[in-house]
């Protein structure tokens, strides 16, 4: 056993050793040199005002160096310019950059994006992964200058320098004189520079390397950039100053009622003469709770200051649904009692724990409704605070209660506006090793690399340790586990008592708090529900789970419906909140997102468009199936139990809140789209209660068909980012009224000047002339593909990989007879793919009647031994674009699939459409609605063509030909043609989210089997 340590030890040493050749950058021992420890933000404020509002920019001890720098860019480590860093080096023929920002996306370099890979790792860069090493010849340097004037009445003062995110690697000088080093992009570091600036003026480098071994621990699925990416700036503090701080701020485990509120601070620097330690406590409204104050005893130049605990009898709690706060506030206060440097936070009294194999807020089982979240923006992974502020108003509206900091500590802003909104935050160390696997190559295996690991977990607690909002720690992501997550999960076990640990790589291991696997379909959620060996003790919450690539998002209501049922699967994060692409403009103007491998050489590392996976694209702009999520998470469900009298059961799922602070709008709508009765209610029911509350009968007239009964609940008072007219949770449900009833259609005067023609060759309509006018662009003929989704691309059964290779997408109608008559004709077809294959056959019906209306009866018998997987089965037909006028009955107003059409209701909508097509990052299907009795499309004269089918159909209308769209990759390379393309579908496949995680589930798919549809078209009056 000796032996083998003593080997060990040599080993290490003989590695040192030759790593001493090496430049820090290539070291995983080189985490940084000179950097103060990691510590709670100790801004300093001028007033307690300020203090209370978090605005410590504004301090007068504050100095931002955001803005412009002076750059210099070149190629590799040779061709820097050494000594740029000392005053006397002249930068006026340098470039200016905007600090902060990523280089990438200011000109300088390539953005690269890789989701699993190493972008270096790769032939552009002749290099293969070597850990710690990265390229040398390929490896960009960044040099960055400014200088900065000291303000007068910071003479005598401490002085310290944070630079919160530099990536990857960087040195730092002040006046000529090297501070130190950083590797770890994600979390501030600090240097005191008291000892090296002067009056006047000052001068601050730093010398930043895209990769350093460093990068090895920043393999995160988004982009690869390069630069100072968050803030820079300076605060001055007293020479004795408060150095850290740390809050307890819980409740009592037995009521969960009762606030205990514990203390400690660390106090560094001599003082001249006595001094003291005070905190403060206040409510919202200012009334002081707690004051304390305490004498520093001369400890030499560190004081280690712990506070006796305090208990709060019926504190107000903190939590996502009400956040709120109290003001703490730490006074460091001179001989003569005045206050020398003043500091705090915002503190929420909560629990966050697993309690009977449960995650528990205060004491109470939560579901997890979240979202991941990278950082983003069109500066790359700079975010500003408005863009922020934008995230969690959309998070708060669309009914997300959770954030996973995927997959690095974020700006601090971001802490402070989910303190004071109320989300729960997953903060995660910045550490993905994917590149290396999970067998025995992976980092988390190797010892060599534990003082990065720890360094980074200890920084990602230290600096956010005080937040409310953050109820889990996630020791990182996508790394392997081994020996250095074991130790990091039990270093922070050893200083975390109020929060549980989690690590997805850990599975089943003991060091993870929560099992928290990624992209679990519902078999297997119900598969650890009933799992006996081992035993299962802890909760099942997805870190990741509903990838949002493109069209997608499928599946939810299966998922929730496990989450609602089964008490010990609580939710997860849905991957992810913004699509990582940016918008640029071609040679011709047009605009359009990129993704990866839109930059650079063609053979540059990428993984294409799988950066572009958002609930919102990158401006922040909703995709559809964020109206989904708002729908499958929000708080207040019913069921109508008895349509008689129109009696609901309502689930209120709300953890904390009673849905008397609601109102109830309830609504019966026929299906002519009149109100046929309405009312409103405030209903009384308990967090996790549910009641049951009657409407009253209602006489549906015998003119109505189908009628909705609506609810919508609104608040009763506004909230932050929730006026009172916002619409937080709605349900509907179908009334049958008169199914004798047949609306009248609206009668062609005159003589019906019409004509249809049936083409010989392909037996399809080709022609339909209303009053002298051709209605159709292109032939209706039978349509079984669809331009494909990223899901589609990516089924493991079924999807596009079936279509085209039964030849789906490039169908022809070969004519086996065809006869027509006055009254309309008939047609068999075979159907051939272009390889001349027949794939199935069909007939086609076509019945014209006395006032205009053409039937058309379709028949469909596929080939099953060359079609195993099927898009859809309808008609498909292309119309003059003049034609973009659309009203329909059905579910709207958005777009829906069979697997994500939860959130559409059923009404009358007009829309036109430009309206209904989305554009996705990478063109594909979109803008079709489900449950559709009827549809228009009309000019703006009103004249067109109606639609209407004896079943509910599914129906789309996009702007551009399937084939434009099918083949486009990027949104610039859409072409108008004069034409809409018109589908109707007799039924068409869910989206799933197979880009990753469960494909379309069983019932969502169309099977392959034979069909008949009809569809009836009459011209619009």
């Amino acid at each position: 056993m000796i032996k083998n340590i003593l080997l060990s030890l040599i080993a290490i040493c003989s590695f040192s050793v030759a790593m001493m050749a090496q430049p820090e950058w290539q070291s995983q021992y080189a985490i940084g040199k000179n950097k103060l420890a990691p510590h709670a933000y100790v801004w300093p404020y001028e007033t307690t005002d300020a203090l209370r509002s978090g605005n410590y920019e504004q301090s007068p001890f504050y100095m931002s160096l955001n803005g412009k720098w002076k750059f210099n860019w070149v190629k590799n480590p040779d061709r820097r310019p050494k000594d740029f860093y000392k005053p006397s080096f002249y930068t006026g023929g340098w470039a200016d950059i905007e600090v902060p920002g990523n280089w990438e996306r200011q000109g300088y370099g390539t953005a690269i994006y890789v989701n699993e890979t190493y972008e270096f790792d790769d032939s552009l860069f002749n290099f293969k992964k070597n850990p710690p090493l990265v390229p040398y010849e390929a490896n960009e340097v960044g040099s960055y200058r400014r200088t900065f004037t000291l303000p007068a009445d910071w003479k005598d003062r401490r002085i310290v320098i944070c630079c919160e995110g530099v990536i990857s690697f960087y040195y730092i000088w002040v006046n000529g004189h090297q501070l130190g080093y950083n590797q770890g992009s994600k979390t501030p570091a600090e240097w005191d520079i008291t000892d090296y600036v002067k009056e006047g003026e000052n001068t601050v480098a730093l010398e930043v390397y895209r990769w350093s071994a460093g990068s090895y621990l920043e393999c995160q699925d988004m982009w690869r950039l390069s630069g100072i990416e968050r803030d820079v700036y300076l605060y001055s503090t007293p020479r004795q100053f408060i150095s850290d701080y740390k809050v307890i701020s819980s409740l009592d485990k037995q009521t969960y009622k009762e606030g205990i509120f514990a203390l400690e601070a660390t106090i560094e620097g001599a003082a001249n003469g006595a001094s003291t330690l005070e905190y403060t406590l206040e409510d919202a409204s200012g009334k002081t709770i707690l004051k304390k104050e305490t004498p520093i005893k001369n400890r030499g130049l560190s004081n280690f200051i712990t506070f006796d605990e305090q208990t709060l009898p019926d504190v107000k709690r903190w939590s996502a649904e009400h956040p709120d706060l109290y003001s703490l506030t730490l006074a460091l206060k001179n001989d003569a009692g005045q206050v020398t440097h003043l500091t705090g936070c915002n503190v929420g009294f909560r629990t966050s724990e697993i309690k009977d194999g449960r995650f528990c807020i205060n004491g109470v089982p939560v579901l997890v409704k979240g979202a991941n979240r990278h950082e983003h923006s069109q500066l790359g992974r700079t975010v500003s605070k408005e863009l922020m502020e934008e995230d969690i108003r959309l998070m708060k509206q669309h009914n997300l209660n959770t954030v996973r900091n995927s997959h690095y500590p974020t700006h601090p802003y971001w802490y402070q506006l989910c303190d004071r909104y109320g989300l729960y935050v997953i903060d995660e160390a910045n550490i993905e090793s994917h590149g290396m696997g999970y067998g025995p190559a992976s980092l988390a295996k190797d010892r060599t690399w534990l003082p990065a690991h720890m360094d980074r977990t200890r920084r990602m607690y230290e600096r956010a340790k005080n937040h409310p909002a953050i109820v889990i720690w996630s020791l990182g992501n996508e790394a392997g586990n081994g020996i250095n997550f074991e130790r990091t999960y039990d270093y922070m076990k050893s200083i975390e008592t109020t929060r549980p640990i989690q690590y997805e790589r850990a599975e089943q291991n003991y060091n993870t708090d929560i099992y928290c696997r990624m992209y679990r379909s519902v078999e297997e959620l119900l598969a650890y529900v009933r799992q006996t060996e081992p035993k299962v003790y802890r909760p099942f919450i997805m870190t990741e789970y509903l990838h949002a690539m493109g069209n997608s998002c499928g599946g939810l209501r299966e998922y929730m419906e496990v989450f609602e049922t089964e008490p010990i699967v609580q939710g997860g994060c849905i991957w992810d909140w913004v699509d990582q692409s940016f918008r640029e403009i071609d040679a011709d103007g047009r605009w359009y997102w990129t993704y990866g491998g839109d930059y650079g050489p063609k053979n540059i590392p990428s993984f294409g468009n799988f950066c572009c996976n958002g609930l919102v694209n990158a401006v922040r702009e909703p995709h559809p199936h964020l109206l989904e999520v708002k729908k499958a998470y929000q708080y207040i469900k019913a069921n109508l139990v008895d349509s008689k009298k129109l009696t609901l059961s309502i689930k209120n799922w709300y953890d904390f809140t009673n849905l008397n602070v609601y109102t109830l709008h309830w609504q019966v709508v026929g299906d002519n789209g009149k109100v046929i009765a309405d009312g409103t209610r405030q209903v009384e029911a308990a967090p996790h209660a549910t009641v049951e509350v009657t409407l009253g009968a209602v006489h549906l007239p015998s003119d109505v068909r189908e009628a909705w009964l609506n609810l919508s609940w609104t608040p009763a008072e506004a909230a932050p980012f929730i006026g009172m007219d916002y619409e937080v949770a709605y349900d509907q449900f179908v009334l049958t009224g008169n199914r004798n009833y047949r609306a009248p259609e609206a009668k062609l005067s005159g003589k019906v000047e019409m004509d249809v023609d049936i083409d010989p060759e392909t037996g399809a309509l080709r022609s339909y002339i209303y009053k002298g006018e051709e209605m159709l662009a292109s032939p209706v003929v039978l349509s079984l593909y669809r331009p494909v989704t990223d899901n589609d691309n990516r089924e493991k059964v079924g999807g596009a990989k079936a279509w085209k290779k039964a030849g789906l997408d490039k169908l022809t109608q070969h004519a086996l007879s065809v006869k027509t008559s006055v009254r309309g004709g008939r047609s068999e077809v075979e159907l051939l793919n272009a390889r001349g294959e027949k794939v199935g056959i069909a007939s086609f019906i076509y019945t014209m009647k006395k006032d205009g209306m053409l039937e058309v009866q379709t028949h469909f018998v596929p080939d099953t031994a060359v079609i195993t997987s099927l898009a859809r089965v309808g008609l498909a037909f292309e119309m003059p674009d003049t034609y973009s006028r659309v009203t329909y009955l059905g579910r709207g107003e958005h777009e829906t699939y069979i697997d994500r059409n939860e959130s559409g209701r059923i009404g009358i909508y007009h829309t036109d459409v430009e309206r209904m097509f989305h554009y996705y990052v990478r063109p594909q299907a979109t803008g079709n609605r489900t449950d559709v009795r009827w549809m228009q499309l009309a000019d703006e004269a009103g004249e067109g063509l109606a639609f209407h089918s004896d079943t509910p159909f599914q129906f789309s209308v996009i702007p551009f030909t399937d084939e434009c769209l099918d083949a486009a990759t990027h949104i610039n390379q859409l072409r108008r043609e004069g034409v809409v393309t018109v589908h109707l579908d007799a039924m068409q496949a869910g989206v799933g989210t197979a880009t990753c995680g469960p494909g379309v589930l069983p019932q969502y798919r169309v099977p392959v089997q034979e069909y008949t549809f009809r569809f009836a078209i009459r011209p619009l009056k």
